[in-house]
């Protein structure tokens, strides 16, 4: 049996390039537009992250940190249709204004909706502004100025202006809130998204993961938050056609795991 060669590589040996390139900088080497494109030494993660961005379909992955799991995910928003991306909207439920609604329209047109609901909101918030301010003032002009047939009742009739020009605004300020009511909260605007989104949820809590509701401690009086202005969106509805990237899912509650996994 020969013995191993043991002789030590001369200094032309360790200089010499592993591979034959002919470039100066790392600039010259051309960089895929795609992400998926720059993932390398995963080529079976990604024949399956482009399949499953294809069939629409959920994508376990399991390595050590820094295999590119992360990379993956993002690259797979990019993989999916811009076309298919849709906004989010709650609405007032006219019926029980306890419990809104969820509408999903096209991409862009969740924007306009609430646009066209402001605008008219405006429209009527500025006429009843006017008449608020009118009436009071027509009614404390009548009781100064109009003679009366006894001057000793004049105090009482200025209470009773004041008191309907107190009323009249306040009536006027209360339309103006259900009109302001009215308008649709948009909670996942994807009119700026030029891909599919991508959301990391690594470590996020509940609440911020499958959304909450506000808490209104002003309920009553016609002061309180309306029920569909205190949805919040959480990270699965503003991954909605894209991806929600979950690391480590693991540590998440177990209640969590099952809604996310089933």
């Amino acid at each position: 049996m020969s013995k191993p060669n043991s002789k030590k590589p001369s200094s032309g040996d360790v200089d010499e390039p592993l591979i034959d390139v002919n470039i100066d900088t790392t600039a010259e080497i051309p960089v895929p537009t795609r992400l998926i494109d720059q993932v390398l030494g995963q080529e079976k993660a990604v024949a399956l992250v482009k399949k499953a961005s294809i069939q629409r379909r959920n994508v376990l992955l399991i390595g050590e940190p820094g295999t590119g799991k992360s990379m993956l995910g993002a690259a797979m928003a990019e993989l999916l249709p811009r076309e298919d991306l849709e906004d989010i909207l709650c609405v007032p439920n006219r019926k029980d204004t306890n419990t809104p609604k969820i509408v999903t329209v096209g991409s862009g047109e969740g924007r306009r909706i609430v646009d066209r609901y402001t605008e008219k909101s405006a429209k009527g918030q500025n006429l009843r502004m006017i008449l608020s301010l009118i009436i009071p003032l027509a009614v404390m002009l009548y009781v100064i100025f109009v003679p009366l047939r006894d001057p000793d009742s004049r105090p009482l009739l200025v209470l009773t202006g004041l008191f309907v020009s107190f009323f009249s605004f306040l009536m006027m300020s209360q339309l103006r809130s259900r009109q302001e009511n009215l308008v649709p909260k948009l909670l996942v605007d994807t009119s700026q998204q030029t891909h599919a989104p991508f959301n990391d949820a690594t470590g996020a809590h509940a609440g911020a993961l499958l959304g909450d509701v506000r808490h209104d401690p002003f309920q009553s009086g016609g002061l309180g938050t309306p029920a569909h202005e205190r949805v919040e969106a959480g990270l699965i509805h503003k991954s909605h056609k894209g991806v929600l990237y979950c690391d480590e899912i693991g540590t998440l509650a177990m209640r969590t795991q099952q809604q996310l996994l089933t």
